[in-house]
């Protein structure tokens, strides 16, 4: 299987998971990144510690945001906080278990490999998705945007996802 970084870099079709977006599309999306560079000094990211609720809720957005954090090892991620919203998508509350141990193989490969991109690179990521789930099938954006953790060396990811019809 080609690596899910390679898809990304040409602004392919991640199939069967993410098509890229150039930026933030929906409403929604949109204040949530405005919000998250409005955090930002310069080209510095922006710490966990300046990410307040008050803030998200007053965006209207708390029930479909994220952050997620590397493990120990760094070989995964895990949900420091999860929105209703999302938890609701998952099926049950997922916050602190590692990517590896809710989601199959194939999808924590990528959903790490993505992760890991935008450590690395320290830009944000935009994307496109089908949410299926038994005859339901909707349409979400959602979005990675790098922030920093307990030190400036420790990069945590701040994001949302959000349904097409909201």
């Amino acid at each position: 299987m080609p690596q899910a970084t390679d898809h990304i870099a040409t602004n392919h079709v991640l199939d069967p998971y993410f098509e890229t977006l150039p930026g933030p599309q929906s409403g929604q999306a949109k204040a949530l990144y405005a919000y998250w560079q409005g955090l930002r000094s310069g080209d510095d990211l922006p710490w966990r510690k300046h990410i307040l609720m008050e803030d998200l809720s007053q965006l209207n957005c708390l029930d479909s945001i994220f952050i997620l954090e590397p493990t120990q090892d760094g070989q995964d991620w895990r949900y420091r906080l999860l929105g209703t919203r999302i938890v609701a998508m998952y099926g049950g509350e997922v916050t602190n278990v590692p990517l590896r141990e809710h989601m199959t193989q194939q999808e924590a490969d990528v959903a790490i490999a993505l992760s890991n991109k935008v450590r690395d690179t320290r830009n944000p990521l935009f994307l496109s998705a089908r949410f299926v789930s038994g005859e339901h099938s909707v349409p979400i954006e959602t979005m990675s945007l790098p922030i920093l953790g307990h030190d400036a060396q420790d990069i945590w990811l701040f994001g949302g996802t959000f349904f097409a019809n909201d």
